[in-house]
């Protein structure tokens, strides 16, 4: 199984998709917490066809497929856009901020002065 957090240096470096991405986790996010509350029958349709593709997906443990299987894999696909998203909003500025600091200060040294 490739890593995904590899390439992560090959993301793009702009602060609007990131907002992109993180905006897209949290509207995902609140369909996730409400779409079993508002339309359980559809969400309950969704689980089942999901538990048809999830035998073709790769998982750590071999286990037979249910309802809450789909919650998990849409909270999980939450979580990876929220993280990628934040990454690449914040990439640009941290790096900016490394390279305007007016000393230069290694990990290693504490200025206690």
């Amino acid at each position: 199984m490739p890593n995904i957090f590899a390439d992560l240096s090959g993301l793009p470096d702009k602060p609007r998709l990131g907002l992109r991405l993180i905006a897209g986790g949290v509207a995902l996010g609140l369909v996730r917490l409400s779409w079993p509350h508002v339309a359980p029958s559809s969400y309950r349709g969704a689980s089942k066809s999901f538990a048809h593709i999830e035998p073709y997906l790769p998982r750590a443990r071999a286990h037979s497929p249910s309802i809450d299987d789909f919650g998990i894999f849409l909270v999980a696909v939450v979580a990876m856009l929220v993280l990628y998203g934040a990454f690449i909003f914040f990439r640009r500025g941290f790096w900016w901020v490394a390279e305007h600091r007016s000393d230069d200060k290694s990990v290693t040294e504490i200025g206690l002065k």
